[in-house]
């Protein structure tokens, strides 16, 4: 019931702000300001979106705002060719993210102002449902290989967290949340310009959330489970001071959740869904860097950085018979010198990186004989990027990297690109480029059982790492004014990829090895109108087809796993004023099962239609401004799935409870 008023309530608003439109003023950011705005993330200078040769994305402050937008994965699940999903297990985490059918968790890049807060030796990102969007000025997400600009692991996308600096934010900003299954959160960021050169910023956020009774709502695969946890719990800070051409930061990042949702109740024996199962991550990132100019034409960038992840020791692993706390930890010290030279047509940038890891792989602690293992490596890195206006409206790109690593062969990388503006309303853009995962020392360490356990698993200390080729071409076109059609077609092949070699057959150990390859396709079709009257909306089409190597690699290739062959993503928001209602639709379909699965053998499984709603109200307070949102995440608490998780032990595990219906309502206030 209480539903259905919030539903009719939205439906008043609207039809309100209807009849009062023509005295409101519509404030939003009209398209073709928006293809001004410059990104820094593509090629690590400044270049307005519509010279972009690929496909990239600016979601700014104000659409955060109206939209009611909390963290990072509210505009991930967004984002046209960005597939998310639950499937927690283990390292993967509670959010999997698939760009163009390809998952990609430990295959793309996330900064924080240009500067690197992922993993820095390989592990997984398991964070991406965390990071606050407070304080953000802008979030640029870019398709396709970077690694000839970012080195390992961007291979295929780039997500820069552009935030703001204390003379932005200038005061204090407060927003708190609390919905439904004891959520609360708060977020906070604080700035001020304290001298015409110096300038200090202080955000954080805490929040705190639980979810559904699976065993009420999925009765025929939880019941008589009992009460499971399922809590998850996240913090983040973060503090930037600067003056003149220095730039201090430091990045934390706290998550909790629990590990093992996708785990089969039913299989004792392997599995354990006690809700004991949690992953807590620390990730920190400590960085200075100083910017000067040399003269008018030549300018200079130093940074030194520090990067941690750790799996904290109170991590529980539960799986394969094996119930322990388990910890990792990966750090590394990063120094890059940048030279760059821009003059009339010309954007050069030149660099070199010399990074410094140390690992300590997954293992059991509080055992007596951990199988814990350290190593340390160096990577010496060198890299080009040139950007040159042939003439006013053809620009072309082109990058080269060149990685030196004490544990394997150096990689090159190049990745070259245009834009081109055939005439005014038409742009063809294309880029092609090679990137390369690093073989983490979590993968290269990773071992399980002992040895009379028929699912024994070894280390693996010769892997090289995974090799990616990304093509793209694409145009888009402005019929009018506000209006723009974008089309895309994409094409990703990834070789060396990293699997277990399964010998349970023969009596001899697993282990991970450089055994698999897949060969990717499809297109993109993305639309986008604005209105005078308020009305904004955007619809995109995805299809994605391929092959890869099964599960065993000797079964061949088979169809994608966990990927929708069809995806269309819609959003339409209304914005009169101060006020924005919005409503976002997704529906995907042909869901690829694993050739190993005893319920769907490599079949497909369709997917579902979801709807989010948000309601966007802000005003002023004497000297402050207020704002409310009350947003309701799977509108139609719809009951859908994605595939159930790889089983070889002759269990069929459950299909993959998503999330349920969520309601929050979150107030702001910026004084």
């Amino acid at each position: 019931m209480k539903l259905v008023k919030y539903v009719n309530c939205a439906w008043a608003l609207l039809a309100f702000t209807d009849i009062a439109q023509a005295a409101m003023e519509f404030t939003s950011i009209p398209l073709e300001e928006l293809m001004e705005i410059s990104v820094s993330s593509i090629t690590k200078m400044e270049i307005p979106l519509k010279k972009s040769p690929v496909t990239a994305f600016v979601i700014t402050q104000d659409e955060i705002s109206r939209k009611g937008y909390r963290h990072l994965t509210d505009i991930l699940k967004n984002t046209p060719g960005i597939h998310t999903a639950n499937l927690s297990s283990t390292e993967k985490a509670i959010t999997e993210v698939y760009v163009r059918g390809v998952f990609a968790n430990n295959k793309l890049t996330v900064l924080v102002d240009g500067i690197k807060i992922k993993p820095p030796t390989g592990e997984p990102v398991t964070f991406l449902n965390s990071i606050p969007l407070l304080g953000v000025k802008q979030v640029e997400i870019s398709f396709g290989s970077s690694s000839s600009i970012y080195g390992a692991d961007a291979m295929l996308a780039t997500i820069n967290i552009v935030t703001q600096g204390g003379g932005a934010i200038d005061g204090v900003h407060v927003k708190a949340t609390a919905g439904n299954f004891d959520t609360g959160e708060v977020q906070v960021a604080a700035g001020s310009k304290l001298t015409e050169d110096l300038t200090v910023s202080l955000s954080g956020s805490f929040h705190r959330s639980g979810t559904e009774d699976l065993a009420d709502n999925y009765p025929s695969e939880y019941a008589g489970i009992g009460p499971v946890d399922l809590k998850e719990q996240n913090h983040n800070v973060h503090f930037k001071l600067n003056y003149k051409g220095l730039a201090l930061s430091y990045y934390r990042l706290f998550n909790k959740n629990n590990s093992s949702i996708s785990y089969n109740p039913r299989a004792p024996s392997f599995y354990d869904y006690s809700g004991a199962a949690f992953w807590e991550t620390l990730n920190q990132t400590v960085n200075a860097t100083y910017a000067w100019d040399i003269n008018q034409f030549w300018q200079a960038k130093s940074s030194l950085s520090y990067e941690s992840n750790e799996l904290l020791p109170q991590s529980n692993y539960r799986g394969f018979g094996r119930v322990a706390n388990a910890a990792w930890l990966s750090e590394a010290m990063r120094f890059t010198q940048n030279v760059s030279y821009q003059r009339d047509k010309i954007s050069w940038l030149n660099g070199i990186e010399l990074s410094f890891m140390d690992a300590t792989p997954k293992y059991v602690v509080n055992t007596p004989f951990p199988d814990k293992v350290e190593t340390s490596y160096q990577n010496y890195a060198v890299f080009s990027q040139l950007d040159y206006a042939w003439t006013d409206d053809l620009t072309l790109s082109g990058s080269l990297r060149m990685d030196s690593d004490s544990r394997y062969e150096p990689q090159f990388n190049p990745r070259v690109g245009f834009s081109w503006q055939a005439i005014a309303p038409l742009r063809l853009f294309g880029a092609w480029g090679t990137s390369f995962l690093a073989p983490s020392p979590y993968l290269i360490y990773e071992t399980w059982g002992n040895e009379q356990d028929f699912v024994y698993h070894r280390p693996s200390p010769q892997m090289d790492p995974e090799k990616l080729s990304t093509y793209e071409l694409g145009l888009d076109v402005s019929p009018a004014k506000n209006s723009s059609v974008k089309l895309v077609g994409f094409y990703t092949e990834a070789t060396d990829i990293v699997r277990i070699i399964d010998n349970s057959g023969t009596g001899m150990p697993n282990y991970n090895g450089n055994i698999a390859s897949s060969k990717i396709y499809g297109m993109q079709a993305i639309a986008r109108q604005k209105f005078d009257n308020g009305l904004d909306l955007n619809l995109d089409y995805t299809l994605t087809l391929g092959t890869q190597n099964a599960e065993k690699i000797t079964d061949g290739l088979v169809t994608l796993t966990n990927v929708p062959e069809q995806m269309i993503k819609g959003n339409a928001a209304y914005t009169i004023d101060q006020l924005t209602l919005r409503l976002t639709g997704r529906w995907f379909d042909k869901v690829g099962t694993h050739q190993s699965n005893l319920l769907y053998s490599g079949q497909s499984a369709n997917g579902a239609l979801i709807f989010d709603s948000n309601i966007h109200y802000g005003g002023q307070l004497k000297a402050a401004k207020w704002s409310a949102d009350l947003g309701i995440d799977n509108l139609f608490d719809r009951k859908y799935y994605t595939i159930p998780q790889n089983d070889n032990f002759g269990s069929v595990l459950p299909q993959q409870p998503q999330e349920t219906r969520k309601l929050y309502l979150t107030l702001g206030l910026s004084y």
